[in-house]
């Protein structure tokens, strides 16, 4: 009975070490191509945040821009025909013009440029930091 088992075991163990050694062969016939979509994937993932932090830091300029373009006044006292413009004017100008900056910043700081003229570089640096 025991030879019977200690058979079996050789057996199954035999069996996940030659399953082990196809899928590692699989592995490494597949390996280019792996490297070469995870490029792809690099590549199109340093575009989309770019283009969505530009298009954020856009907008909110674009409103900074509309509220400077088109003042108003809240004010019930008008003692100077000059005054144009009240706080809340200001204050749209300020809270949308300097975060649009900074988004349109940090798209730039963002786009990743060794995905683009260094990829194996790039993934050699990915590798480091999925096994780090």
């Amino acid at each position: 009975m025991n030879e019977q088992l200690q058979s079996k075991l050789v057996e199954i163990l035999s069996g996940i070490q030659s399953a082990t050694k196809a899928a590692g062969d699989f592995a490494l016939s597949q390996l280019p191509e792996i490297a070469q979509s995870y490029v792809m994937f690099g590549r199109v993932r340093t575009v989309a945040i770019s283009a969505a932090l530009l298009l954020f830091g856009a907008a909110l300029l674009g409103l900074a821009r509309w509220a400077y373009a088109h003042p108003w006044n809240t004010s019930n006292y008008d003692f100077e025909k000059s005054q144009k413009r009240s706080e809340s004017n200001y204050l749209v100008m300020v809270f949308a013009g300097i975060p649009g900056s900074i988004f349109v910043m940090l798209s730039v700081l963002t786009f990743d440029l060794l995905v683009w003229f260094a990829p194996k570089v790039w993934l050699l640096k990915e590798l480091a930091s999925l096994v780090k």
